[in-house]
């Protein structure tokens, strides 16, 4: 398969589903008028549905059409909106198949974009997955890259279940090469090595892909392995803790702020390892506990420099 952009990625996946199940449709803002112009010329304005500006109601919208048999992708223009919309998430789409005995599914992805990077400041740029982790049957896919943005998407809308689909647009140009076969919802070791294992999610999956790089031309040679997780809940706990055991030293980055987000899970999850396969305490990078300037969000998050100094310190 092609490489291609992050962002091409999901609309290829979008477009492959439609092709393959024609009870799949789109809903969103200003979707039909401009960003899937190509779409509704390929499938028609009934399959791609501009709304009103109601988050909510949109929401609300994909768990009705999931009650009538449709499989739903609801486009929401921030993740930080995703709090307008938290009800309908929690209360109607995540609960419909237990409140009905398992009669109802619920097939709904909702696209939740984080603008980092782009001067929104604190209204546009929040990863906002930590508010949903407690939330049973609720998938939540992070992707690092084009192939797992594909794959992840279309296993997202295999699932029975609701998915948030958190994709940052400061790696939307990152290209890859879209594999052959769909993983699964496994996590994915997109670099292999031997002394440090760092594992990170979104945006700072794709920073640990560089530090590994980096550190490789400093020296370290193929010391460093990373884990990019691809979907945080539910996690792959096998694909995590083989690595571990096998390097020994486990550097944990996210970008949401240390007291949520999946690194503090992935730290405890490392306790099943049996006595003595640690060689190094867990570490881990975390955004800080603040909210993003429009200026400069750069000193607040983890970065190529301090992830690189990081792994360098584990190691030694």
């Amino acid at each position: 398969m092609p490489t291609i952009t992050y962002r091409d990625a999901v609309g290829k996946a979008i477009q492959d589903c439609m092709r393959d199940d024609p009870r799949l449709i789109l809903i969103g803002q200003n979707i039909a008028g401009y960003s899937l112009k190509p779409l509704v010329e390929e499938f028609g304005e009934s399959r791609i549905r501009d709304t009103s500006i109601s988050e909510s109601a949109m929401v609300g919208m994909a768990v009705g059409a999931a009650m009538r048999g449709w499989k739903t992708v609801v486009m929401i223009a921030y993740a930080d909106i995703a709090s307008v919309s938290h009800k309908a998430i929690v209360q109607s789409a995540a609960k419909i198949h237990y409140l009905t005995c398992g009669r109802l599914q619920c097939p709904v992805v909702i696209r939740l974009p984080i603008a980092r990077f782009r001067g929104h400041g604190p209204m546009g740029n929040e990863v906002a997955a930590s508010w949903f982790y407690n939330v049973p049957k609720l998938n939540i896919a992070m992707p690092g890259s084009a192939d797992e943005a594909y794959w992840n998407f279309r296993e997202a809308l295999q699932r029975g279940t609701p998915t948030l689909f958190f994709e940052d647009r400061s790696i939307h140009t990152r290209k890859s090469e879209i594999s052959a076969n769909n993983p699964g919802g496994k996590a994915r070791i997109t670099r292999s090595g031997n002394r440090l294992t760092i594992i990170a999610a979104g945006r700072t999956a794709a920073l640990a892909e560089d530090a590994a790089d980096g550190l490789a031309k400093q020296g370290y040679g193929a010391a460093v392995e990373v884990v990019s997780l691809g979907f945080i809940k539910p996690l792959d706990k096998e694909t995590i803790l083989n690595s571990v055991k096998k390097t020994g030293r486990p550097l944990i980055v996210q970008d949401e702020p240390p007291w949520g987000g999946y690194a503090p899970y992935v730290r405890c999850l490392l306790d099943e390892l049996p006595s003595g396969s640690l060689a190094a305490t867990p570490r881990i990078i975390s955004g800080a506990d603040e909210f993003l300037p429009y200026w400069d969000e750069r000193p607040f998050l983890p970065s190529l420099e301090s992830v690189m100094a990081a792994a360098r310190d584990v190691m030694s």
